[in-house]
């Protein structure tokens, strides 16, 4: 039974009915969680989505938000507490935007969303099973090892720097982050003591960390021209912490400080990537190592294979795949991310890979890619998927496609054409790229139905 309190205000006559303020359910049960790390309860109609509650709970919800199909609530009380809740291990867990999930055990976040979208999977496509295959887990607490870092130097405040607060764009004040790379953290305080006496401080936007295996890199996004003495501070500040330093004003960025000529994050094989502090770089790099090898497995690639990989990056996937295979096409948007990914290939010896930039989107441009000559695919899209990909490859000659999901949402779309057109996924599997987050990546094995 579900017990409701609505809050709301006599309706005059002439007037449309309105609620004045949010509902309160007294006490509700969550049945189950979704892929984000909602929980849900089919006992309020229409279904309500709860954040901050586990199955099996008991709570007290306030509704945020009334849809014809789905309200949205948060816990104000938890009456029943299921075994998996736990104490958040954050001081600042309830000011914070970040890691939303630490009040529940990562194993069962990693459980109960599976099952989340191993429901929705099935029942959207009529499916009676699916392969999933054991989860690739962090390794630690300490696993973060890119972030962006808020300030606020405003006049008459007293200066802030750490991460965005919930619903709001209010900076949160951190001298530590217990899921950031110790380097990071041990930084933090120096940042703190250099920062604050730069007369252009208030010009400062962001700050970006990088701790890649070779060194520490710091970026700092300026709206206007850094002065000499700020620019003086700031270079001894590198010396001192041994940091690759830069200014970014947005049309151009410059090196203050740079120990070494490029920071570097492997990938598999003993290759790595040269990256900057503002490219796309994993930021969980045990589980970057952990996916790499798995989709290197799942695919199977042998000696006369060429591969495809779309979306390809610096190539994280491109490096070692070049390694196995007669050649890589490596495909991705943006072309200053081409020539450095060539570049860098180069650098270490590998001469087979063909770069190329197009827009995947674009079905014209798609066309020109000759999916049909590849015999594997690999695609690690952004959070818009590959719905024209998946397009493509469904009517292709392609044997195997390893598919690398950061969106759950868009690779249930992208599944559509594919599973139409005679394919079957062969394995399926959580990633836990950023544990405690609502964030959940996964990875599938994509196959021809009777292939072998």
């Amino acid at each position: 039974m579900v017990s409701i309190y609505q809050g709301g205000g006599k309706k005059r006559a002439g007037t449309k009915s309105r609620q004045s303020r949010p509902s309160s359910i007294a006490s509700i049960t969550i049945d189950s969680w979704d892929p984000r790390g909602r929980g849900i309860s089919r006992q309020h109609q229409p279904v309500l989505f709860v954040d901050g509650a586990l199955p099996g709970e008991t709570c007290q919800v306030t509704v945020t938000a009334s849809k014809k199909q789905l309200c949205e609530g948060k816990v104000t009380k938890v009456l029943e507490a299921a075994p998996q809740r736990q104490q958040p291990f954050c001081p600042v867990f309830s000011q914070c935007g970040g890691c939303q999930l630490q009040y529940v055990q990562r194993e069962a976040a990693v459980s109960w969303r599976q099952q989340a979208l191993d429901s929705q999977i099935r029942h959207q496509y009529g499916l009676d099973t699916l392969p999933w295959q054991p989860p690739v887990f962090s390794p630690e607490e300490q696993y973060r090892r890119k972030t962006r870092l808020a300030i606020d130097a405003r006049k008459g405040k007293p200066f802030s720097l750490g991460f965005r607060s919930a619903r709001s764009d209010s900076v949160v004040n951190i001298s530590q982050c217990p899921v950031l790379e110790p380097e990071l953290n041990q930084l933090l305080p120096a940042l703190h003591a250099v920062l604050p006496a730069l007369k252009g401080r208030t010009a400062i936007g962001h700050v970006s960390l990088l701790k890649a295996d070779n060194g520490l890199g710091v970026t700092l996004r300026f709206t206007q021209p850094a002065s000499s003495e700020d620019r003086a501070l700031l270079t001894d500040f590198a010396r001192e912490h041994k940091l690759n330093l830069r200014l970014d004003f947005g049309e151009h960025s410059e090196s203050l400080h740079a120990p070494v000529s490029e920071l570097r994050c492997q990938t598999a094989d003993g290759l790595s990537l040269a990256v900057t502090t503002e490219d796309f770089v994993q930021v969980n790099g045990a589980v970057n190592l952990a996916m790499i090898d798995q989709a290197i497995q799942w695919l199977a690639p042998s000696d006369a294979d060429k591969v495809l990989d779309l979306f390809s990056g610096l190539g994280n996937f491109s490096l070692p795949l070049a390694k196995r295979v007669s050649e890589v096409t490596a495909v991705e948007g943006v072309s200053t991310m081409v020539q450095r990914g060539e570049k860098n290939a180069h650098q270490q010896g590998i001469n087979n890979i063909h770069w190329r930039t197009a827009d995947l989107s674009n079905s014209q441009e798609l066309n020109k890619l000759a999916v049909k000559k590849y015999d594997k695919i690999l695609l690690d899209p952004s959070r818009e998927g590959a719905f024209a990909v998946c397009q493509q490859i469904a009517t292709s000659k392609v044997t195997s496609v390893v598919y690398v999901s950061c969106n759950p949402a868009t690779f249930i779309r992208d599944l559509g054409p594919l599973l139409k057109d005679g394919w079957q996924i062969s394995k399926i599997g959580l990633m836990e790229m950023f544990p405690y987050t609502q964030h959940i990546e996964l990875m599938a094995l994509m196959e021809r139905a009777g292939k072998g």
